[in-house]
């Protein structure tokens, strides 16, 4: 396949090292253009926008895989400055939430096919993992956010209700809950909410003995005398 010269296969190497990259760096500066005023605030989500989308194109396997994610990332850009534009609104972040959280989920998605289905024990395997476990956490917290953005459940802990603000919060106790440290300074109110909490806190648990055990089943089977 040599359409775009976009991968056929995961190389052998450096495919995830994008994704990691980009994640890094998002979450680094989520807390940071969340405070800065004016236009500002929303230049993590273009940044965020411009490596999800190098890290797609790394890891496509198709024209097709890349062409969705080149508009997703297109469209949330034109929501974020249709946002600007005119204000907060409502419909608009939650449009952008809801692109945002497909655009995570394919990622997520092609980064654990890579890992689980290659088995392939190497850094770059090593850096895919723990790509699917961040982008785990960074789904959650869309989610968190959705809900709170409807009205369906709240946080205590003096959340802000400004989704700029109160994003960056969301994905501080989601990767908390996600690790299951259960600091207790944010905590769900409503049974929506602790629901999805608890769930999360499951899943984080269960990729780590999944990972582990086939990270490990692979490496046993490559020492196996042939």
């Amino acid at each position: 396949m040599n359409q775009l010269d976009l991968p056929a296969r995961l190389g052998p190497s450096g495919n995830f090292f994008y994704l990691f990259f980009g994640l890094i760096l998002t979450l680094l500066m989520l807390p940071i253009s969340s405070a800065l005023p004016g236009v500002g605030r929303y230049s993590t989500t273009f940044l965020f926008s411009l490596f999800m989308l190098v890290a797609v194109w790394s890891m496509a396997a198709s024209r097709r895989v890349f062409q969705l994610g080149a508009a997703l990332v297109v469209v949330i850009t034109g929501l974020v400055v249709i946002h600007i534009v005119i204000g907060d609104s409502k419909t608009l972040e939650l449009c952008g939430l809801l692109l945002m959280l497909i655009f995570c989920s394919l990622s997520c998605y092609i980064a654990a096919r890579n890992v689980f289905v290659l088995h392939r024990v190497d850094l770059n395997s090593l850096i895919g993992a723990f790509c699917v476990y961040l982008l785990i956490g960074v789904i959650w917290a869309l989610l968190y956010r959705m809900l709170h953005l409807h009205g369906w459940g709240a946080f205590s802990g003096g959340l802000s209700e400004h989704g700029r603000e109160a994003f960056p919060a969301l994905i501080y106790f989601s990767f908390v809950t996600l690790a299951s440290l259960g600091y207790g300074d944010i905590t769900p109110v409503g049974g929506l909410l602790r629901t999805l909490a608890y769930l999360e806190a499951v899943v984080g648990q269960f990729y780590l003995a999944v990972m582990v055990a086939s990270l490990v089943g692979v490496y046993s089977s490559g020492r196996k005398p042939r």
